[in-house]
């Protein structure tokens, strides 16, 4: 981020604002109501892209998004709307589900061994982005999601109760 300056009318509520972050970074971002927090990490996340300035992300890295209210007007399930936010972990998941289901089913010895292999690469992006930690999060009761969504991404951050039970936004660069 280089020099980003985003208006909502004529209130400038960020100004000028340059901002590196590292691979596998957690991101929190701490303010008054109004100060620009959730718009600079709408930003960061590339859902906003009214502002002036530059935005680059890495080639081979994404950055997820959690909006503050994700089922407002919604007709899916908060599990889903996280699930989605975690997509491409979720895909990884499932084809290690699928694969090891297929375990239980005869095969030729060379379609176990392919197996076996295809089982070895998807276990190592589970282990690259941090698919194991994510699982039992998934399996949680889903009240409050967001808050347990905020440990799984922030987990050194402390949870606090926010005014009227409202999270904040977070990002995950992955």
């Amino acid at each position: 981020m280089y020099k980003v300056t985003k208006r909502h009318g004529q209130r400038e509520v960020l100004k000028n604002i340059s901002l590196s972050y590292f691979y596998g970074a957690k991101i929190g971002v701490l303010g008054l109501n109004g100060s620009g927090k959730s718009s600079l990490l709408r930003i960061l996340a590339g859902v906003d892209t009214e502002f002036d300035g530059e935005i680059q992300v890495k080639d081979g890295y994404s950055i997820g998004y959690l909006e503050q209210e994700p089922l407002v007007n919604e007709e899916r399930t908060v599990r889903e709307v996280v699930e989605e936010g975690v997509g491409e972990v979720m895909d990884i998941i499932r084809e290690y589900n699928e694969i090891n289901e297929k375990f239980a089913e005869p095969m030729e010895p060379e379609e176990m061994d392919a197996l076996i292999e295809r089982q070895g690469k998807v276990q190592e992006l589970m282990d690259a982005k941090g698919a194991w930690t994510l699982i039992p999060s998934l399996k949680w009761p889903w009240i409050p999601c967001v808050v347990r969504l905020r440990i799984h991404l922030f987990p050194s951050f402390p949870v606090v109760k926010a005014p009227r039970g409202i999270v904040p936004s977070a990002v995950a660069v992955t």
